[in-house]
C-alpha cells in the first residue's frame, strides 16, 4: 500500500508538471522554429549522455548498499557527492576547451558553451538519494516544480524569433537553482558535510562494483538517444528539430513510467530475497502489463497525431505528427525492458545486462547510419522502438 500511495503521488506531480511542460514547450517551438530547436536539442542531448557518462553504474550500486543495508547512507552521500563535484568541474573546463578549439560560428559555440555548464549541474544529480531512501516522489515533486518553473519562464519571457540556446539557458539557470538548493537541503537533513576528500575511498571501491552498470548505461543511453544527433548531422537542423520536437512530447506523456521504473528497483529487490519463487512470474506480469498499455496508447495515437501536432507546434512541427505515436511506443518498451534489467540487477548479474545491449547498440547504429539518410526521420523513430 506504501508503493502504491508514493506511485500516485508521483503520477499526480508528474501529470501536474507535465500539463504545465506540454503548454510551455508547444510554446517554445513556435518561438524558435525547427533549426533553433534542433541545435539546443543536440547540445542537451549530449550533455545528457555525458552525464551518464560520468555516472560510472554508480547510481545503481549505491541504491542497491543502501537498500540492502550494506553500506550506510552517511558514508555513501559524500563519497558520491564529492568525487561527482569534481568529476563534473573536469568534465565542463574540457568540454570548454573542445568548442573553444573547433570552428563553429559565434551563436553555435555559445549555445555549445552553456553545454559545459549543464553537464555539470546534471552531474550532482541527487534522484539516487531519494530512490534510495524510497521517496521517488518527493523527488517527482521538486523535478516537477523544475519543470513548471522552465515553461512560466517559456511563456513570460520567450517571443517569436527568440535566439537560439534560451531553452537551454533557462533550463540551465532554474536546474543549477533547484539542485544547489536540494543538495543545501540534503546536508541539513542528514547533519553531515558532503564534500570530504577523505570519503573518495569509499567512491573508489563502488566505482570498481559500478563498472558493469556503467557500461550498461553507456550502451542503453546510446541506443535511445542516438536518432537526434544522427538526424543533426545526417539530415539536417530543420529535421532534427522535429525529431527534438516529437522526442519531447514524447517524454512528457510517459515521464511518470520513468518513475514506476525507478520506484520499483527497491521493490524487485525485495522480491528476488523475500519471494524468490514468485520473482519471475511478477517480472513477466509487470512487462505484459506495460507493453499492452504501450500498444493501446499508440494505436489512440496513430490516429489523433496530426490533430495533435497541430494543437502543440502548429504547421512547422506537422512534419513530426508521424514520429509522435512512434516514440511514445518506444518510451513503453523501454520502460518494460527496464524492468528486466532491474531483475538482472537484483540477482547481482550486472555484466549480463551489458552484454544483451552492447550488440543492438552497434547493430541499430549501423542501421541508422545506413537508413536515415534513405528514409529520413521516421527510420529514426522506428529504430528508436525497435532497439
Amino acid at each position: 500500500m506504501r508503493f502504491l500511495r508514493n506511485f500516485g503521488k508521483a503520477v499526480f506531480w508528474q501529470g501536474l508538471g507535465r500539463l504545465v511542460q506540454v503548454v510551455g514547450l508547444a510554446y517554445a517551438l513556435r518561438c524558435l522554429g525547427p533549426e533553433k530547436i534542433g541545435l539546443s536539442g543536440t547540445v542537451i542531448v549530449a550533455a545528457t549522455y555525458g552525464q551518464l557518462a560520468l555516472d560510472f553504474g554508480l547510481d545503481l550500486v549505491s541504491v542497491r548498499h543502501v537498500a540492502s543495508g550494506t553500506a550506510r547512507l552517511d558514508a555513501v552521500l559524500p563519497a558520491m557527492f564529492s568525487l561527482r563535484f569534481l568529476v563534473g568541474m573536469l568534465a565542463g573546463g574540457l568540454w570548454l576547451l573542445l568548442v573553444t578549439l573547433l570552428p563553429m560560428d559565434s551563436t553555435t559555440r555559445q549555445v555549445w558553451m552553456m553545454g559545459a555548464a549543464y553537464l555539470w549541474v546534471l552531474t550532482l544529480s541527487c534522484s539516487w538519494y531519494y530512490q534510495a531512501t524510497e521517496r521517488m516522489h518527493q523527488f517527482s515533486l521538486i523535478q516537477n516544480s523544475t519543470s513548471i518553473a522552465v515553461s512560466i519562464c517559456y511563456l513570460v519571457f520567450f517571443r517569436p524569433g527568440q535566439a537560439a540556446g534560451s531553452d537551454l539557458l533557462v533550463m540551465l539557470i532554474l536546474t543549477a537553482l533547484v539542485t544547489g538548493a536540494v543538495w543545501w537541503h540534503v546536508q541539513r537533513e542528514q547533519r553531515i558535510r558532503l564534500f570530504r576528500f577523505e570519503s573518495l575511498a569509499l567512491a573508489r571501491s563502488l566505482l570498481r562494483e559500478g563498472r558493469p552498470m556503467w557500461c550498461f548505461n553507456l550502451c542503453y543511453t546510446a541506443l535511445s538517444s542516438m536518432g537526434l544527433p544522427l538526424c543533426y548531422a545526417l539530415l539536417s537542423d530543420r529535421d532534427g528539430g522535429h525529431y527534438r520536437a516529437a522526442g519531447a512530447f514524447a517524454a512528457a506523456l510517459q515521464m511518470f513510467l520513468v518513475y514506476l521504473s525507478l520506484m520499483l528497483y527497491p521493490r524487485v529487490v525485495a522480491w528476488r530475497t523475500s519471494a524468490p519463487e514468485q520473482f519471475r512470474t511478477r517480472i513477466h506480469l509487470v512487462v505484459a502489463g506495460v507493453l499492452a498499455v504501450g500498444l493501446a496508447v499508440f494505436a489512440g495515437l496513430w490516429f489523433t497525431r496530426m490533430p495533435i501536432m497541430r494543437l502543440l507546434g502548429g504547421r512547422d512541427f506537422l512534419a513530426a505528427a508521424p514520429l509522435l505515436p512512434v516514440l511514445v511506443a518506444g518510451k513503453f518498451v523501454a520502460i518494460a525492458s527496464g524492468v528486466v534489467i532491474w531483475a538482472l540487477l537484483a540477482g547481482k548479474r550486472d555484466w549480463a545486462a551489458a552484454r544483451c545491449c552492447a550488440p543492438v547498440v552497434i547493430g541499430g547504429f549501423a542501421l541508422n547510419w545506413w537508413l536515415i539518410p534513405l528514409y529520413g526521420v521516421r527510420a529514426a523513430a522506428w529504430l528508436n522502438c525497435g532497439m
